[in-house]
């Protein structure tokens, strides 16, 4: 008897739930929007065993920009006590975004680093990217240090060595930067900056040391400082080693690899050479850059029709100028301006020179 009464009470709830359930969804498919949410939020108060249901009309309402109605249902999942631990995870990651949306960026922190705490690496990229925003640089390098177990992604350590080189920036001491370096997976912009500022100070020797070692090791960034680098060369009297590394990086680099190497042989008289390696180039991979630079040196070698290809230049040049010089491996923001951090999708080092017909 006692089992079948508790059998009974279990059904006639459960029936209640459901009836109810069902209302709250007649009042939505009436068209009903707001008495039907209401209706179901109330009942989210009574049982939480449809957290994926309410989940989703979580997410429904965070699209619609009702943030608070969001971050009720999330609270209340959150509080309710048959939530398992992964269940319990992701509400509060979801509450989290909530806030961040709503610009509650304290409550956000709290929960996301609660998460972090509890070894749930998905908690990483929302709290990296409130980090970056608050340009709170310490904070995520602390949190790095005290839990480098969770940061298994490229983009992760790519982030945090940029946090590195803000702090080292903004205090202008560069020693910081080295710690970025050391870290497992390598970034572009700490050897660049260490390159730049030994470049500013006529500090050529170190300059050659950190751009060699990033251009060996991320040769499509080259544009950001070929020019820089082939004049440190010049200014020690080293040119023929610049022209050895270009022969290394021909095979690997880009379009103005190329050029840079035309240019070398120009500078050593070897104008045939030069001509017949751009055109081959030019064959296997066609580039406007490329084709640019060989109407210069037609030019040079007609001189009856420098006036007409130097108008094709012209035309050719501004075509170029018009095209962005930098686009986002991530999300394809482009830019003519380098951003170690992209504006449109928040990742870290992503946006590089341009490729294909158009770019470097």
């Amino acid at each position: 008897m006692g089992k079948n009464s508790a059998r009974n009470h279990a059904h006639q709830v459960n029936r209640q739930i459901t009836s109810e359930y069902s209302k709250g969804l007649k009042f939505l498919l009436d068209r009903e929007e707001d008495q039907g949410l209401e209706h179901l939020i109330k009942l989210l108060e009574v049982s939480a065993d449809s957290v994926d249901h309410y989940s989703t009309l979580a997410t429904m309402f965070r699209r619609r920009g009702e943030l608070d109605r969001a971050i009720k249902i999330h609270e209340l999942l959150l509080k309710h006590p048959s939530l398992d631990e992964q269940q319990a995870a992701n509400s509060r990651l979801e509450l989290a975004e909530d806030y961040i949306m709503a610009g509650l960026l304290d409550s956000a922190e709290e929960h996301l680093v609660w998460l972090v705490k509890a070894g749930h690496e998905e908690a990483l990229d929302p709290i990296i990217t409130l980090y970056s925003q608050t340009r709170e640089w310490e904070k995520g390098i602390n949190m790095f240090e005290a839990h480098s177990e969770l940061f298994t992604k490229a983009q992760h350590i790519k982030a945090i060595a940029n946090f590195y080189c803000e702090i080292a920036l903004t205090s202008e001491d560069h020693q910081i930067m080295r710690k970025a370096i050391s870290l497992n997976k390598k970034a572009i912009r700490p050897l660049y900056e260490l390159g730049l500022f030994a470049f500013n100070q006529q500090d050529f020797v170190k300059a050659i040391y950190y751009w060699r070692e990033l251009i060996n090791q991320f040769t499509f960034c080259a544009p950001l400082f070929i020019e820089e680098l082939s004049l440190s060369y010049k200014e020690l009297n080293l040119t023929s080693q610049f022209h050895e590394l270009l022969l290394e990086l021909i095979e690997k680099g880009g379009v103005l690899i190329k050029i840079k190497h035309c240019q070398a042989l120009l500078e050593q008289g070897q104008n045939k050479q030069a001509f017949e390696f751009l055109t081959d180039s030019l064959k296997r991979q066609p580039t406007i850059r490329g084709f640019s630079f060989l109407l210069q040196l037609m030019a040079k070698q007609h001189s009856n029709n420098a006036d007409v290809l130097d108008q094709i230049d012209k035309l050719v040049t501004a075509y170029i100028s018009k095209k962005p010089d930098f686009q986002c491996q991530h999300c394809g923001f482009t830019s003519h301006t380098i951003y170690w951090n992209c504006p449109s999708c928040k990742h870290w080092e992503t946006i590089v020179p341009a490729r294909g017909i158009d770019g470097f």
